[in-house]
């Protein structure tokens, strides 16, 4: 077993230190335990990297609009092939964003 030295010190509210103690309790474990064991199924999200999705997001949403506006506008005369290149553009863009 390894040399336990380090204190980490946490701040919970009541309701986040209430539901620590209650799945710790249902796990049979101590709070510190519980944590110790769910560490490696953590995932981690990057704010950095969420914060350049939302703005890509924040694009590819105004490009639709743009499309669907002109569309709208242009009914008659909507070109298919140029409507069809914008969104072929936005599918790119998602699927950029999904890996």
């Amino acid at each position: 077993m390894p040399n336990r030295e380090n204190i980490l010190r946490v701040r919970f509210s009541d309701l986040e230190l209430s539901e620590l103690k209650s799945l710790s309790e249902q796990a049979g474990m101590s709070m510190s335990e519980l944590i110790r064991d769910h560490l490696d199924t953590l995932q981690i999200c990057n704010r950095q990297d969420e914060k350049q999705r939302v703005v890509m997001l924040n694009r590819i949403n105004a490009n639709l609009n743009m499309i669907a506006r002109w569309v709208n506008t242009y009914r008659g005369a909507a070109d298919s092939i140029e409507v069809v290149t914008h969104l072929l553009a936005i599918e790119r863009a998602m699927k950029e964003l999904a890996k």
